[in-house]
């Protein structure tokens, strides 16, 4: 009878004990929003950088599933682009030393190569140029300087577009005439910044052009994007990489409607791979400066159509929309102002998402602030399925600009992933929001509990955050547990 007794007791301990044990390590898992692995992190801010339009705006780029590239500047006059392991082990570094008068003007890569673009001012010679690097990444070794560009110093300053896959880059000059733009003068070339072709792209056809900007494909194929006809009328020419053959899709985007005129305030680009680009334009009352509406447009090469999706209207309700998720305490919005398409994300579902967000500066050497992000989704025919908005308030000292501030954006499937540096119930940290294409659900911000340091300036870069796969991503951020360092993090979301 004890025997027994003292058997049931002890197993009744046991039990409890696992129970226990089995509560902690579930309350720790449920806990755990993120595993990481740090590194120091050398960083050091570019001062001639236009805070508030950066030219690049992503520093970390991934290489398959061998690890990524990272571009920084490291001292004055010294950049870099270094190659680390998943493991976040350099694997090399390629220094390129910029003069005064140089610039970094674009990063990308393809499967051989990291390229670098600089932009160099010659007062002597009173010329401006493009020059690039070709960088090997198995090796790190740099090629020698390839001259890609050049034109007169008074003309606009030369553009320059990489495909998507890194395999195709095209630089451009404006000709311009008294009346305006005329023409732009084109170079492609190909992965290792060798030239392949040359080719003029003309708008006599057009008048009143405030902007062109150049696109090209992972195929070779150009794409002009032209605001024309006053800020009224939208314009895209794709131009054959194999021959003469030139496409044009215009339309009119304003002009007078109900009794008001209206013209393109914003717009926002998106190349496709399948020979079609997604557009989103902002447009405004002449008279009162007020936002009007937002309009979507498909041009489809492919197919030789344009859709072009219904008007959204910003309307008095749209206002008071915004000022229900204000819970910070500021002064209620009257009218939109500072709103700026920011992404075009279409799904693996055609799902197609315009993004748009307030940012602005202060003044002279005070904040920059990012606030909420305007949500506006269409199905592949660009019919409406729903919009949103989503409150968060973000402010950078003037010396940082938007190098910390708004989101970063990752599309898994039919998921979209956010993330933003933010305090939230007196925690500063990387938040997650997850939002589904389909029906615009979005979860609550998740801390990924990094306990980022709130300490001031640079606590975290959002130009280095990349995603690697949807579960990991790498950033540049502060820990308020550690050294005043900057430490790069390999960032595992369980």
């Amino acid at each position: 009878m004890t025997r027994s007794s003292g058997k049931s007791w002890f197993s009744f301990i046991l039990s409890v004990a696992l129970t226990v044990a089995l509560i902690l390590v579930v309350s720790s898992f449920a806990q755990a929003q993120s595993r990481t692995r740090s590194v120091p992190f050398s960083y050091l801010p570019d001062q001639t950088e236009d805070q508030y339009n950066q030219r690049i705006k992503q520093k970390t780029l991934p290489v398959g599933t061998a690890g990524f590239i990272i571009l920084s500047k490291k001292a004055a006059g010294i950049y870099a682009v270094e190659f680390y392991s998943n493991e976040l082990k350099k694997i090399w570094e390629a220094a390129l030393p910029l003069s005064a008068t140089e610039e970094v003007e674009a990063f990308a890569r393809n499967t051989e190569n990291a390229l670098v673009l600089i932009h160099r001012k010659n007062q002597e010679t009173a010329t401006q140029g493009l020059i690039g690097y070709a960088i090997d990444l198995k090796t790190g070794k740099k090629s020698e300087i390839k001259k890609l560009a050049e034109a007169p110093l008074k003309s606009r300053r030369l553009g320059a577009a990489f495909s998507e896959d890194g395999t195709k880059l095209v630089t451009y000059n404006y000709l311009q005439q008294q009346s305006g733009l005329k023409a732009i003068q084109a170079t492609i070339f190909d992965g290792s910044l060798n030239k392949v072709q040359e080719r003029t792209y003309s708008f006599q056809d057009l008048a009143g052009i405030q902007s062109a900007n150049v696109k090209i494909d992972n195929a070779g194929h150009q794409y002009v994007a032209l605001i024309n006809n006053n800020a009224t009328r939208l314009s895209v020419r794709r131009y054959n990489q194999a021959g003469p053959e030139i496409k044009g899709m215009d339309i009119q985007v304003g002009g007078v409607f109900e009794g008001k005129k209206v013209y393109v305030l914003d717009t926002f680009f998106a190349l496709q791979q399948d020979s079609s680009m997604f557009a989103a334009a902002t447009v405004a009352d002449e008279k009162t400066g007020d936002f009007y509406s937002l309009k979507v447009i498909k041009f489809d090469f492919g197919s030789g159509d344009m859709k072009y999706a219904p008007e959204f209207r910003f309307t008095p309700q749209y206002i008071a929309d915004i000022n229900k998720l204000n819970k910070t305490g500021s002064p209620a919005v009257k009218r939109l102002s500072d709103i700026y398409l920011s992404e075009i994300v279409v799904s693996p579902d055609k799902n197609v998402l315009v993004m748009a967000e307030k940012k602005y500066n202060e003044g002279p050497k005070l904040p920059f602030a990012a606030r909420e992000i305007h949500l506006f989704s269409y199905d592949e025919f660009l019919n409406p399925t729903w919009h949103s908005i989503l409150n968060k308030s973000q402010i950078a000292p003037a010396s940082e600009g938007f190098t910390g501030i708004s989101y970063k954006a990752n599309l898994a499937g039919n998921e979209l992933q956010l993330i933003t540096l933010e305090t939230l119930n007196g925690k500063t940290d990387l938040f997650s929001r997850k939002i589904n294409m389909k029906d615009g659900t979005t979860a609550a911000p998740q801390p990924l509990k990094l306990n980022v340091s709130t300490n001031q300036p640079l606590a975290y870069l959002k130009d280095f955050t990349a995603w690697l796969n949807e579960n990991t991503l790498v950033a540049v951020f502060k820990p308020s547990r550690k050294s005043k360092a900057l430490q790069l993090s390999k960032i595992i979301i369980k």
